[in-house]
Order: structure tokens, then sequence, then C-alpha cells
């Protein structure tokens, strides 16, 4: 059993305290210090400097948190100018596929907002820090939802355009053909009036491969009057094409075909004065001049878009 001691000064020596006075001691202490916390509950008196240390780390804690909250408030302006360049970049990309661009009323209800000053039950200072957070990042929701759905709406433009591109009417359909008579009124050759020219005329020999403008299906393959042998495409998009005078047919109706196969020979059947091709471009209905549909440069003609193999 452990004991306590003391030194006697009248003795000159270490003696042990009694149990008695051992436990007396250690009730006064208890009691003692019941009394200094009641003290201190009751009348708020911080005996011990507790509450200042605890105000004190609060204090930095508070100002940690502020300033972390300045940080993400700096973060989410600079995510705000890139938002806000991401919607000019938008309205070009729209612009290239031939989209118009979100109107401006549109774009500012998604990028302002209502301010609110809540009172978040903290200082002002981080009240209103909080605040701006949270305007914010209502904000670049806003502009983000607005964004995908403008991006959904691009992505589904520009494949759609992929295929109208595909199927325009955009090649010389005899390669390096020379135009004879072109679109418009004229003196008919052979009938002797003026009469409208539905399309145009390109010199070549019997049997010059004829090419597919622009991908398709075949819907025509026969004779059609004057026109002799003729080949017509459904481009779908509107376009259509026809291909007169052949000598022969070299598809079938209903058969695909991609811009640049060979679908006939050329010939000179029909009300014809000579071998050419007369070809036609009709677009919603309407016949239109096929040489505004030329773009058979060096692009086209050494990209391999003409295919000299023939389909049987």
């Amino acid at each position: 059993m452990w004991k306590l001691y003391y030194y006697s000064k009248s003795d000159l020596s270490y003696k042990s305290i009694g149990a008695g006075k051992l436990s007396v001691m250690i009730v006064s202490l208890v009691l003692v210090s019941s009394f200094l916390t009641m003290l201190s509950g009751y009348f708020g008196v911080d005996l011990f400097g507790l509450k200042s240390l605890r105000a004190d780390s609060i204090a930095r804690e508070n100002s940690v948190l502020k300033a972390q909250l300045a940080s993400l408030n700096r973060r989410l302006i600079s995510f705000n100018r890139t938002m806000k360049s991401l919607s000019e970049s938008d309205d070009q990309l729209r612009t290239s596929v031939n989209l118009p661009g979100i109107p401006a009323d549109m774009r500012k209800v998604a990028v302002g907002g209502v301010s609110e000053n809540a009172d978040y039950g903290v200082s002002a200072d981080a009240s209103r820090l909080i605040s701006q957070a949270t305007e914010t990042l209502d904000a670049l929701s806003r502009q983000a939802a607005l964004q995908e759905e403008s991006y959904s709406a691009i992505l589904q433009k520009y494949r759609s355009n992929q295929q109208l591109f595909a199927h325009i009417p955009a090649i010389d359909p005899i390669r390096e053909g020379v135009i004879s008579d072109g679109f418009g009124m004229r003196f008919h050759p052979i009938l002797h009036m003026r009469l409208m020219h539905e399309g145009i005329d390109i010199v070549a020999d019997v049997g010059t491969h004829v090419h597919v403008t622009g991908d398709g299906v075949v819907s025509y393959v026969g004779q059609r009057g004057g026109y002799g042998n003729v080949v017509e495409i459904d481009h779908g998009f509107g376009y259509s094409t026809v291909y007169g005078h052949l000598e022969k047919a070299l598809v079938r109706e209903g058969q695909r075909v991609k811009r640049g196969q060979v679908i006939a020979l050329s010939g000179d059947t029909g009300l014809s004065t000579g071998p050419h091709l007369h070809y036609e471009v009709i677009k919603n209905g309407v016949h239109v001049n096929p040489a505004a549909y030329f773009f058979n440069g060096r692009e086209y003609n050494e990209a391999g878009f003409y295919s000299e193999l023939a389909t049987k």
C-alpha cells in the first residue's frame, strides 16, 4: 500500500501522513474543485481562462474558413469567365453548322439570377462570401445546362450536315467535261423555237463514263421522250438529278449509289444533235442551274471522288 510523506522541519526528517489526514485532504480538494466549477458556471467567471482559449481557437478557425471561402469565390469567378468564353465559341460553332445563335435574353437568364442575402448564422463577412459562392454556383449550373443542350444540338446538326453534304450533287458528271449548252431560255436547235433548257449539255463521246454527282438512290431507269435513255437519282434532302441521252445505264432502280460512282455510259439517244450528256439538278421540285453545284477543283479530282469502276 502506497503512502504519502511530508518533511518535518522540527524533526528534520520525512514523516508519513496518516490515513485519516489523507482522506481529509482528498475530500477537501474535491470540495474546493466542485465549488470553483459551480462558481464559474453560475457567475460566468472564467477562472482558468478556458473560454478565452476556446474563443481564440474559434477565431482562428473562422479566419481559415473565410480565407477558404474567398479562395473558392475567386475560383468560381474564374470558372464563370471560362463559361462566358465557351458561350462565345458556342455561337461560332452554331454558325459553322448553320444553326441560329442562342438569343441574348436566354443567355442572360442563364447567367443572371436573384441575389439573396441569407443569414447563415455566421459573421456578416462569412455570410456574404457564402452568398456569393451560392449565387455563382447557381449561375454556373444554369449555364452548364444551357451549354450541354446547345452542344447536343450542334452535334446533331453536324451529323445531319455530313449526310447532306454527301448527298448534294457537287461534281461534274463527266470528269473535266465541257459545257456546250447552258441552263436557261434558248433557241432549240431541232425544234427551232425558244424553250427553257432545264439542264446543261456536256460534250462527250459515246461510251464516256457518267458519274453520279452525290449519294442517293436510283429512282428511275428507262426511256423518257426526247431525253432518250435516262437515269434519275433521288439524293434526298429535296435534291434529285437527271442524266439523259445515255447509251447505256449501269444501275438499276432502287440501287444505292455513292458520289463519283459510274452509273451510265453517255450516248446520242433521244432528241439529240450529237453525242453529249444532258444533266439536270432539281431542288424541292424546281429545276436549278447544275453548274452552280460544280466544285470539281483539284481537291475533288485528286481526292478520288470519281470512280472508274462501273457497277453492273
